[in-house]
C-alpha cells in the first residue's frame, strides 16, 4: 500500500499504536518508493516521493537510497522542484560523498540564473555542503554575486563564502578585498553575513587578522549606530536594535583586537558606550552585556574597562534566571585568574550561590569559591564552605574535602588553625576524605606540633568522637591521636575552654552498654537526656559551627577505655577503623601503665575480640592481649611507646585543584598592560623620537596565547649554553613584542643546567633518564629556578615538570610571572603558580605540562619577570638541557 500524498503518510504514522506499527508503515511506504523510482520517471511523482522521504529520514529511518534523486530533482526548472531537491541533498548528502560532485554543474548553472530565488537555493546549499572542491569550482561565482545589487543575494552569498574560507582558507583574497564594503552595507543580514567572513578569515590568516584591524573603526561604527535612535523598527528586539548583529560585532571584536593595544584602545569607548546603554533587565541586553565583558576581558583594555566587565558578570549573579547566573558564575571562574582582586568583591554573592536549589548553580559557585581563596581570605571562605558541607550534594562532598584539605594545607597561616579546621572537616565530611589527607594530617601533628597542640588535637578528637562515630576518616584519625596521646588527654591544664568530662561517670554519661549499643549502630554518642529516643532512632546533633571554638574534653582513662571499646565493637564502622581502635586500646597500656585497674579494662576490651569472626581482628585481639600479660610487664611499656609520624610517599597538592575550571576553560586572558614608564631620553635622540619610542614600548604586553605561538617547527638553533651568552635575544625581544631582555640565567657552564640526582631506572632495566631530578634553568637576584621532570605510566607522552622558585636572596620576591613556550608539535598547559610572593628561604612551585606525542626533544623558551627590592625584572630566555630519557 502506498500513501500518494505526504499528508496520508504523516497521518498514517501518527495512527500506529506501537513502534512496530510505526516501523511496518515506514517499511512499506519505502519499499513503494523504491518501486516507483525504478518505474515512474515523472518529476511530480519524484516531488511527492522526496517530500515523502525527507519525512522519514526526520524520524530517523534510513532514506539513502533517494539521493540520487534529490539530484535529479534538482535539475528540473520549476523553483518548486528546485526548493525541495536542494533541501534533499542539504540533508541527506554531505561533503565526504563523491556524488556531491556531480551537483557542481545544477549549482553553477542555478547561481547564474535569472531568477533571483534560485539563486538563492543554489547559494544556500552551497554554504551546507560544500567541499573542498566545490569551493574551488564555485569562487568565482560567489565572488561575482557579492557585487549583486540585490542585498538578498549578497548576505547569500557572503555566507557561502564562510562556507569556502573554513574548507579551503588559501581563497581569502576576493573576500577580504570586499571585507570593507561588506562591513558598512546598510542592510543588516549582508552585515551578519559579512561580519561572520570577516570573522572567519581572521582566525585563519594573518593577512586578514592585520585588514581588520585596519577596518576597526568602520566595525566600530556600525556598531555605534546600532546603539543609537535611528534603527530600523523591524529589527527591534525587546527595546533593542537587533541585538544578534550586536552580539556578533562585539564577538567579532574580541578576535581582531585579541593581541593588539592599538586596537584594544580603540575598543574603549564603544564598549563603554555599550555597557552604558544596554539595558540589563532583558535576555537581549543581558546576553549583549555579557559578550563586552568577554570582549572587555579577552583583550588588553584598559583596568578600568576591565573592572567593568567584571563587575557586570558579578551583577548578573543577582539575576533571577539560572541560565545567567551560571554563566557569570563559569566565566569569572575563568576571569579569576588574572582578576583576582576585582572578582573578590563578589565574594559574598559567590557564597550565597552555594545555598541556591539549582544543584549546577551550586557546582559553578563552589569552583568559584574554591578559586579564591589565598593567604588573605582563606579563613572566612573555608568557614563558609564548612557551613555548606554537611548539607552539600553527595557527589559534591569528595570533591570539596579534598579542596579544602588542600586550601588548608596551602594557605594556612598558623598551624593551630590548620589543625582545627582538619579536624572540622574530618568530623564533618570523614566518610569522604582520602587517606592520603587522613596521612599527612596525622603526620602534621606528628612531626610539627608541640606537645600543647598534641594535647588540644587529642581532646578536641575525643569530644568529636563523643559526639559521633559515624565518620570513617574521623574515627582511624581521632583514635590513632586519642592512643598516642593519651597521657597528654587526660593531662589537666589551665585551659578554661575545655570542657571536662564528670570523672563520676563513663564518656558523656554512658555505661558500658550504652557505648556498646550506640557504637554498633553506628550513631553519634550522645549524652543521656539530650533528646528524647525511641527504638528507631538516636539522639540527632545539630552540626558543627565552623565560626565557633572546638570543643574539648578531659576524660579519666576508664572512659578512654569504654570510647575505644565503643568504636572496635560497632559493626559499622570499617574494619580498618576497628583495627585502629584496637591498637589504640593497646597503646593506653604503656600509656596508664601505673594504673592497675585501667590496664584490667583494657585487657577485658580486648578479651571481648578474640573471638571476632574477623580474622584480623581476632589475631590483633589475642596478640594485644598476651602483650597486655603480667609476664610481659617489663617489655610492654618499650613495646606500645610513642611511635613516629606514618611514613608514605607526600604527593604535594597540584594549585589547578583549586581552580578545576580553569583546566576545561582556557583563561580568557593574561594579558597585562604594561605601566607607563617615565620617558627616558637616549643620546643623540630627539623629543619626538623618544615620546615615539617610548609610545612604542607602551603598546608592547605580555600574552600567554602569542608566547604559545613562538616557538615553530623548523631548525631553530637551540644554545645548551647559558642563556646570557645566547645571540638571538633581540630577535626574541622582537617576538614578544619588544619588552626590554635583561642579560637572562647567569648559568656560569653548561654543568648548570645538568640533573643535580643520577638518573634514575625502573624495574625492568628501562632507564628513564632525567626523570624525577632537578636542573637549573635560571640563578640570579637571588632567585634560583629549577625544573623537575616526571611522568606517570598511564600517560607516555605527557612530561610533568615542576617549577620550583627558591628565594636565596635577602629581599622578599613578589610579582612572580613565569611564562613558558614549546615548539608547535607540541602541547603545553601551564598552572597558576602556588603564590606570587616568595618569602626569604621560602619557595614557591609551579606545574607545567607538556604533550609530546612526537617524542621529540622538548624545548622550552622562557619568559620571567618579578620584583625584588623594589626593581622589576623581565627576562627571557630558551632552555633544552634535558637528557634524551625526557621526552
Amino acid at each position: 500500500m502506498s500513501f500518494f500524498r505526504l499528508k496520508d503518510l504523516i497521518r498514517a504514522v501518527r495512527v500506529c499504536k506501537t513502534a512496530a506499527d510505526e516501523r511496518g508503515v515506514i517499511q512499506r511506504e519505502s519499499a513503494a518508493i523504491r518501486t516507483s523510482f525504478k518505474e515512474v520517471d515523472s518529476q511530480d511523482a519524484r516531488y511527492v516521493n522526496i517530500q515523502k522521504l525527507l519525512y522519514i529520514y526526520l524520524l530517523g529511518y534510513p532514506v539513502q537510497f533517494g539521493q540520487l534523486e534529490c539530484l535529479k530533482l534538482v535539475a528540473s526548472p520549476k523553483f518548486s522542484d528546485k526548493r525541495v531537491g536542494y533541501l534533499g541533498v542539504s540533508l541527506l548528502l554531505d561533503e565526504k560523498q563523491d556524488i556531491l560532485t556531480l551537483l557542481t554543474n545544477s549549482l553553477k548553472t542555478d547561481m547564474n540564473s535569472s531568477d533571483d530565488y534560485i539563486v538563492g537555493l543554489a547559494l544556500g546549499t552551497l554554504s551546507n555542503v560544500a567541499s573542498s572542491e566545490v569551493a574551488y569550482d564555485l569562487v568565482d561565482e560567489v565572488e561575482r554575486l557579492l557585487d549583486s545589487p540585490r542585498s538578498y543575494l549578497r548576505k547569500k552569498a557572503t555566507l557561502a563564502g564562510v562556507r569556502i574560507i573554513r574548507r579551503e582558507p588559501e581563497l581569502f583574497t576576493p573576500f577580504l578585498h570586499r571585507a570593507k564594503s561588506l562591513l558598512g552595507d546598510k542592510h543588516h543580514g549582508v552585515q551578519m553575513g559579512a561580519v561572520a567572513l570577516m570573522a572567519e578569515m581572521c582566525n585563519h590568516t594573518q593577512e586578514a587578522l592585520d585588514e581588520g584591524r585596519r577596518l576597526v573603526p568602520v566595525i566600530v561604527n556600525q556598531l555605534r549606530a546600532l546603539l543609537g535612535s535611528g534603527s530600523s523598527p523591524e529589527h527591534d528586539v525587546g527595546g533593542i536594535s537587533n541585538p544578534f548583529l550586536q552580539v556578533a560585532i562585539l564577538r567579532l571584536l574580541r578576535v581582531i583586537a585579541r593581541g593588539s593595544q592599538q586596537a584594544a584602545d580603540e575598543l574603549n569607548d564603544v564598549l563603554t558606550l555599550v555597557a552604558a546603554q544596554t539595558d540589563s533587565t532583558k535576555n537581549v541586553g543581558t546576553a549583549i552585556l555579557y559578550e563586552c565583558a568577554i570582549t572587555a576581558l579577552a583583550i588588553p583594555s584598559e583596568p578600568a574597562l576591565r573592572v567593568m566587565a567584571i563587575n557586570m558578570l558579578g551583577k548578573f549573579l543577582g539575576n533571577r534566571d539560572n541560565n545567567v547566573r551560571y554563566v557569570a558564575l563559569a566565566t569569572l571562574s575563568a576571569a579569576v585568574i588574572t582578576e583576582a582582586p576585582s572578582v573578590q568583591r563578589h565574594r559574598a554573592t559567590v557564597i550565597q550561590c552555594l545555598r541556591d536549589n539549582d544543584i549546577s548553580i551550586r557546582r559553578r559557585a563552589l569552583d568559584l569559591s574554591f578559586a579564591l581563596i589565598n593567604e588573605n581570605n582563606v579563613k572566612p571562605i573555608v568557614t563558609e564552605i564548612l557551613r555548606v558541607l554537611p548539607h552539600a550534594d553527595l557527589e559534591f562532598k569528595p570533591s570539596m574535602v579534598y579542596r579544602l584539605s588542600a586550601a588548608i594545607t596551602l594557605f594556612g597561616d598558623s598551624l593551630e588553625w590548620r589543625i582545627d579546621n582538619m579536624l572540622r572537616v574530618l568530623s564533618l565530611g570523614g566518610k569522604h576524605v582520602n587517606a592520603r589527607d587522613m596521612f599527612k594530617f596525622i603526620r602534621l601533628i606528628a612531626l610539627e606540633a608541640d606537645e600543647n597542640l598534641q594535647r588540644r588535637a587529642a581532646r578536641i578528637s575525643f569530644a568529636l568522637l563523643e559526639r559521633d562515630i559515624s565518620q570513617e576518616k574521623m574515627v582511624v584519625a581521632g583514635a590513632w591521636l586519642v592512643g598516642e596521646y593519651a597521657d597528654l588527654l587526660v593531662a589537666r591544664s589551665n585551659n578554661p575552654a575545655a570542657v571536662a568530662t564528670s570523672p563520676k561517670s563513663p564518656v558523656g554519661g554512658l555505661d558500658d552498654d550504652d557505648l556498646d549499643i550506640l557504637g554498633a549502630l553506628g550513631k553519634p554518642l550522645a549524652k543521656k537526656g539530650a533528646s528524647p529516643d525511641n527504638s528507631d532512632s538516636a539522639p540527632v546533633l545539630a552540626a558543627l559551627d565552623p565560626s565557633e571554638d572546638l570543643p574539648q574534653a578531659i576524660p579519666e582513662p576508664a572512659d578512654i577505655v569504654r570510647l575505644l571499646s565503643a568504636i572496635a565493637s560497632s559493626s559499622v564502622v570499617s574494619s580498618n577503623s576497628r583495627h585502629v581502635a584496637l591498637t589504640a586500646l593497646a597503646k593506653l597500656s604503656g600509656r596508664f601503665a601505673d594504673s592497675p585497674a585501667t590496664v584490667a579494662s583494657i585487657r577485658t576490651a580486648l578479651g571481648k575480640h578474640t573471638q571476632s569472626m574477623d580474622v584480623e581482628t581476632q589475631s590483633r585481639a589475642a596478640e594485644f592481649g598476651k602483650l597486655l600479660s603480667q609476664e610481659l610487664d617489663a617489655v610492654r611499656t618499650g613495646v606500645v611507646d610513642r611511635m613516629p609520624a606514618p611514613e608514605y610517599t607526600d604527593v604535594p597538592y597540584e594549585e589547578y585543584v583549586l581552580n578545576p575550571t580553569a583546566m576545561r576553560m582556557k583563561a580568557l586572558t593574561i594579558i597585562k598592560r604594561p605601566a607607563m614608564q617615565p620617558v627616558d631620553f637616549v643620546e643623540g635622540e630627539s623629543a619626538a623620537e623618544a615620546a615615539a619610542r617610548a609610545a612604542a614600548e607602551a603598546s608592547k604586553q605580555s600574552v600567554v596565547s602569542d608566547l604559545l605561538n613562538l616557538m615553530d617547527e623548523g631548525p631553530a638553533a637551540v644554545s645548551t649554553s647559558p642563556p646570557a651568552a645566547a645571540k638571538p635575544v633581540d630577535a626574541l625581544a622582537d617576538l614578544l613584542g619588544g619588552v626590554a631582555l635583561s642579560p637572562t640565567s647567569p648559568s656560569a657552564n653548561p654543568a648548570a643546567v645538568r640533573s643535580v640526582a643520577s638518573p634514575p631506572e625502573s624495574a625492568g632495566g628501562f632507564a628513564a633518564e632525567g626523570l624525577d631530578s632537578e636542573y637549573e634553568v635560571y640563578n640570579s637576584h637571588g632567585l634560583r629556578i629549577t625544573l623537575t621532570p616526571s611522568k606517570k605510566a598511564k600517560m607516555a607522552t605527557i612530561v610533568d615538570l615542576l617549577a620550583t622558585f627558591y628565594n636565596e636572596g635577602e629581599v622578599a620576591v613578589s610579582d612572580l610571572n613565569f611564562l613558558v613556550a614549546v615548539p608547535k608539535s607540541q602541547k603545553l598547559q601551564i598552572q597558576p603558580p602556588s603564590g606570587q610572593h616568595i618569602s626569604v628561604g621560602a619557595t614557591v612551585t609551579q606545574l607545567v605540562r607538556v604533550s609530546n606525542p612526537t617524542k621529540s626533544a622538548i624545548r622550552l623558551r622562557i619568559k620571567l619577570g618579578f620584583t625584588a627590592d623594589g626593581q622589576a625584572q623581565e627576562n627571557m630566555f630558551e632552555y633544552s638541557g634535558f637528557p634524551a630519557g625526557v621526552v
